[in-house]
């Protein structure tokens, strides 16, 4: 995070280093959780969809999906806040780099996660549109007379 760029550069000689450290954890915190909130929203959305709609296999799918993401990012957070911090304050000073290698893998394995389950296909089972919804939406497109981008 950036906030932690400029703290740990201006270091603990300057006025209130501790205060603003602490605060910058805070948001860093508010933050992890603003990401896993819109997980965690669409899992319960497809849940719903599951119980409500006749597509469930298809439901199903997007929410296995989700859930293994959600598990994934909760261990991402987990080991860069908590495990790369240990290894900080463990380590030796020979031996420092360890922190910043284990914190920069845990990032490229995490996002390399992320574009493989959510890359593109051609034939995605995500974005499949039903023969009936494109027969509507084909009959609406007709009825009107401009149609506008």
């Amino acid at each position: 995070c950036f906030f932690y760029v400029v703290i740990d550069e201006s270091g603990p000689y300057g006025h209130d280093w501790v205060t603003w450290k602490q605060i910058f954890l805070l948001v860093d915190v508010v933050c992890c959780c603003a990401v896993l909130f819109p997980i965690v929203w669409s899992i319960k959305n497809l849940r719903e969809a599951a119980r409500t709609d006749g597509k469930a296999a298809v439901n199903l799918m997007k929410l296995t999906l989700f859930r293994h993401y959600y598990v994934v990012v909760i261990f991402y957070i987990y080991f860069t806040r908590v495990v790369v911090y240990a290894l900080e304050t463990i380590t030796s000073y020979r031996y420092s780099w360890t922190s910043v290698v284990a914190a920069e893998l845990a990032t490229l394995a995490f996002y390399m996660f992320t574009g493989y389950k959510f890359k593109p296909e051609a034939h995605n089972p995500y974005f499949v549109i039903d023969d009936e919804e494109e027969e509507a939406a084909a009959e609406a497109l007709k009825l009107e007379d401009e149609f506008e981008l």
